[in-house]
């Protein structure tokens, strides 16, 4: 197919009223027909061009489809980095705010790295759904820990229910992303 094969041509609107406007067309597409459908369910087509050459146009439809999911998720990865870099980086911290008396080692492996590996993942392509599944499965287990915190003995209890809002929240948002991208056909690997 060449690219002027590819012209849909249509009588001019500049109405100029002259006996040849008629016979005048102008180009409206540089794709049209069956060109078109086969790049729409392609994610890549290749075109002719004047003097024989080729060009490849690619496009990548799972970005396109979605529409929020990517930004959502690539999101909910950078607030991840945050996370781990808390977790990672200030364990004690995270003891004191929620009123725990947990190893730091284990709080810098459970909470900090799965954050950090999460995060890293999205960030770097927020259309993974096994990731977002992955985020799902750890924010169920976060759940669990804020919920056996939330005692009236504990002096941070505030903290720890204010913190299990937010948890409940981002799982929500978390599986609306997976849910969202597992529907999605990935034409492009």
């Amino acid at each position: 197919m060449s690219l002027s094969d590819s012209l849909s041509e249509t009588p001019s609107s500049r109405g100029d009223g002259g006996p040849s406007a008629a016979g005048r067309r102008e180009p409206r597409s540089w794709m049209t027909g069956e060109a078109f459908q086969n790049f729409a369910r392609s994610p890549s087509a290749a075109i002719g061009l004047p003097g024989g050459k080729r060009a490849r146009l690619s496009t990548d439809r799972v970005r396109a489809a979605p529409a929020l999911t990517p930004t959502l998720s690539g999101t909910l990865g950078q607030n991840a980095l945050g996370l781990a870099v808390w977790g990672l980086a200030a364990p004690n911290s995270v003891n004191r705010f929620l009123g725990m008396n947990a190893n730091p080692q284990a709080i810098q492996l459970l909470f900090g790295a799965r954050e950090l590996a999460t995060g890293l993942r999205l960030v770097s392509d927020p259309t993974c759904k096994m990731t977002l599944w992955a985020r799902v499965a750890g924010d169920i287990f976060d759940i669990a820990v804020l919920r056996s915190l939330d005692k009236p003995e504990n002096p941070k209890r505030r903290n720890v229910r204010t913190a299990l809002g937010v948890v409940l929240a981002v799982t929500a948002l978390d599986a609306l992303a997976a849910v969202r991208m597992s529907t999605v056909k990935r034409t492009c690997d």
